[in-house]
């Protein structure tokens, strides 16, 4: 009598830790996200909000006189839109603009994961994708991992040639924002500061997840890019339809 042979099982599905899916990101992102597909989206963006929120705080100290400048603009903004404020009127709105500069990103940084999901989920099902809501979230918090390499290169720029000269949001950037004139106009200024490294590094995950989480054809990937960075261009490109 023969010994029975062992039936074929299918091989598990390749499993890492979520230290190690954060890392991947910068070096292996398809095979991060292929293996991503389909578990928890909500621990990578609980963690990657952390991660952003804590080195935004941590840098607070060196980035002062560029948050000092972007609010003065802000005032300097609603004053010449309403010339009848009184100088308590300014006090108070300088008040809550410093604040909501040092503290809203507790805030406002989940809430930018959350609705680049949405516009994940919106295009990646125009391009044929298979994915729901969790899936465009994993994908979103991952592909934002670039913008800690942004902020603290950020840092590092104010620190070392310090913000006295600071003049726009873009001047530190990695790209065509940081020859332009922020004096002009703001709508042109911020459509073209979308223009650099950080954010076409944080397009391309976005389209590398939706291949290989959300099975998007690859001959849809370039496509699902470019309209994702047209979405985020929206704000700017109102500013211009509204001449500012």
């Amino acid at each position: 009598m023969t010994a029975p042979v062992d039936s074929p099982t299918a091989a598990s599905p390749e499993q890492s830790s979520i230290f190690e899916d954060l890392i991947d990101v910068f070096f292996a992102p398809a095979a991060m996200f292929a293996r991503r597909a389909g578990r928890s989206p909500w621990l990578p963006f609980l963690l990657v909000s952390i991660l952003l929120v804590g080195m935004y705080f941590v840098n607070i100290g060196n980035m002062q006189g560029i948050f000092d400048r972007e609010v003065e603009r802000a005032v300097a903004q609603a004053v010449e839109k309403n010339p009848n404020m009184t100088e308590a009127q300014v006090i108070g709105m300088r008040r809550i603009t410093e604040a909501s500069m040092k503290w809203g990103a507790l805030v406002f940084m989940p809430i930018i994961l959350l609705l680049l999901a949405l516009a994940t989920l919106v295009v990646g099902k125009l391009v044929g994708g298979t994915l729901g809501y969790g899936t465009a979230l994993m994908i979103a918090s991952f592909a934002y991992m670039p913008k800690l390499v942004d902020f603290a290169l950020v840092a590092v720029q104010a620190l070392i040639f310090g913000t006295a000269s600071y003049v726009g949001r873009y001047q530190f950037s990695l790209g065509v924002g940081r020859f332009l004139d922020s004096s002009g106009n703001q709508g042109l200024y911020n459509f073209l500061g979308r223009m650099d490294l950080i954010t076409i590094w944080v397009t391309v995950l976005l389209a590398i997840g939706l291949v290989h989480a959300a099975k998007v054809p690859k001959s849809k990937a370039v496509g699902a890019g470019v309209l994702l960075w047209c979405i985020g261009a929206l704000p700017a490109v109102w500013q211009l339809i509204q001449g500012q």
